[in-house]
């Protein structure tokens, strides 16, 4: 019988629990966080430099078919306004499988491990009585780690989005690109808008209801495609690629691998998906995890999710008791 990494599942829950106490509770049926979501399809076509750098089946040239689910908000509330966008595509590859590219607008990840993950949740969990994160709680911590609050004040910094197809998103974390000679290359991806970067203040985009954003996009389908072009920013021989809060230098080489069209609305149901758990680690021969702790974590966050909002409670309790059961069957 296959046994799960029990200490990794308890980590998970754990982190899932303090996101949805910090992200505005748990609403059954919806993600702990990016709850609010639309999709859309569209076609993937890799450059020819894309195959120079990895062998992965998507990268070779020919048209795959792709969805995409953007979300307009970090809240747990499917109903709360719109603070930042995320954008989770996935490609259908020609022999049946997927593989997943999930991307945020920050360039950095706030922290470098799981458990420091943990720490920073629970540093700026709301206070019940003013619904604001303590600052005797998250000045000390972040004052100690420098590195978080580089990340967090580049997230601060960034507007909030005019347009989803004017909005720049990272993947975070880097691969291993591997080609048909088995050269290998380690790089991060990055969305870029074809209509280009714009911004506005928060204060701005929330004097708009609620799905702006969304209608602005689908305003815009109407009369052509949306385009992203992804680039791969290579690493440079000495650049950590086992941590996804350590920025590389601006120096290094950016290579556009492929471009995505997005071309109309969709909906879970023509997908044939209910659940739709978008996984990073979910990747295909060509393309390999580094040793990146946070991406290695990632796949368990979001199967604890996958429990909770598609058993409500008692996904809860069985994600709970899955956790703390070093011989519980995989699933």
């Amino acid at each position: 019988m296959e046994t799960v990494n029990h200490g990794q599942y308890r980590l998970s829950t754990k982190l899932v629990e303090l996101i949805h106490q910090n992200f505005q509770g748990f609403h059954p049926g919806y993600r702990d966080v990016h709850s609010s979501g639309r999709y859309y399809a569209g076609i993937f076509r890799a450059t020819p430099e894309a195959r120079k750098l990895s062998r992965a089946i998507h990268l070779q040239g020919d048209p795959v078919p792709v969805t995409v689910r953007y979300s307009n908000s970090r809240s747990g509330n499917p109903w709360g306004p719109a603070t930042t966008a995320s954008m989770a595509v996935r490609l259908f590859l020609p022999d049946g499988t997927v593989t997943d590219l999930v991307s945020l607008t920050a360039p950095l990840f706030f922290a470098r491990t799981p458990d420091e993950t943990l720490d920073f949740l629970e540093a700026v969990r709301p206070d019940p009585e003013t619904g604001a994160p303590d600052p005797d709680r998250i000045g000390p911590f972040l004052a100690a780690r420098p590195w978080v609050a580089h990340a967090v004040q580049l997230a601060k910094a960034l507007p909030a989005s005019v347009s989803l197809a004017q909005t720049a998103f990272h993947m975070l974390h880097a691969f291993r690109f591997v080609n048909a000679a088995d050269e290998a290359q380690y790089g991060r991806y990055h969305w870029e808008p074809e209509a280009g970067v714009a911004g506005q203040t928060l204060d701005e985009l929330q004097k708009q209801p609620p799905s702006y954003l969304f209608e602005e996009l689908e305003a815009r389908l109407r009369n052509a495609p949306v385009t992203f072009n992804l680039v791969l920013e290579l690493a440079g021989p000495d650049d950590p690629t086992n941590d996804p809060n350590a920025p590389w230098p601006a120096d290094r080489q950016r290579i556009r691998i492929g471009q995505l069209e997005i071309v109309r609305t969709t909906t879970i149901e023509e997908i044939g998906d209910a659940v739709m758990m978008h996984d990073p680690t979910r990747l295909t021969d060509g393309i390999e995890q580094t040793d990146d702790p946070v991406l290695a974590a990632r796949r368990g966050v979001y199967e604890v999710s996958v429990a909770y909002r598609t058993g409500g409670w008692k996904g809860r309790l069985a994600a709970l008791e899955r956790a703390n059961h070093p011989f519980a069957p995989a699933s």
